[in-house]
């Protein structure tokens, strides 16, 4: 009788892997809306979601890989409680086809090397720490080529001056021609697309 409890707990740890593997991609992006992260102190761009991490399955299991304080990496459902209501979207490059074995360790690699780095509170992408969204686009930059927003100054995103009078306040007006790159600019990227099952 155990070698068949044995099995069948093997068989349905196979089904919820595949399940997993199905809803969710090496190289996907996730985005959520991060109740810890509350005002982001970085303009969100043209979406509600303040927070984002890529997702690598490893050992059947979705793990999300986003850079907070320090960079570090949860499995996808601690991800997804971060966020107001269990509110998540997917975004996935669209042309898959570049994310061979070779890419997608590449990109696992860029991410794991970057674990209990501090998080950038310069806002700048100029040096080796990185915030949120730098993270997700330095990855798909160095890793693919793939330039998934174009930075822009902050003074660029005038829309949300709560955000820019704040870090002119902290950072000096020095700040608002610091290039940057936000969650929405990922979020609504040409080269990004939601799943057929979204």
């Amino acid at each position: 009788m155990r070698p068949f409890k044995i099995i069948f707990t093997l068989f349905l740890f196979t089904i919820a892997s595949l399940s997993y593997s199905q809803k969710y991609m090496d190289g996907d992006i996730i985005f959520i809306k991060n109740k810890k992260v509350g005002a982001s102190l970085i303009p969100n761009g043209k979406t509600k979601f303040n927070y984002l991490g890529v997702i690598f399955i490893e050992n059947g299991v979705p793990m999300v890989y986003h850079a907070t304080e320090p960079v570090s990496s949860s499995n996808v459902d601690d991800f997804i409680n971060l966020s107001e209501g269990r509110e998540y979207k997917i975004r996935r490059l669209y042309e898959q086809e570049l994310l061979d074995k070779d890419v997608v360790s590449t990109m696992r690699s860029f991410a794991k090397a970057k674990l209990q780095m501090h998080y950038d509170s310069k806002l700048t992408l100029n040096n080796d720490e990185l915030y949120n969204a730098e993270f997700v686009y330095k990855m798909f930059q160095q890793c693919l080529g793939i330039p998934l927003a174009k930075p822009k100054t902050l003074d660029s995103y005038k829309n949300e001056a709560a955000s820019i009078e704040f870090l002119k306040d902290a950072y000096g007006p020095a700040i608002l021609t610091e290039k940057m790159v936000v969650t929405g600019d990922i979020y609504n990227s040409e080269y990004v697309t939601a799943p057929e099952t979204e």
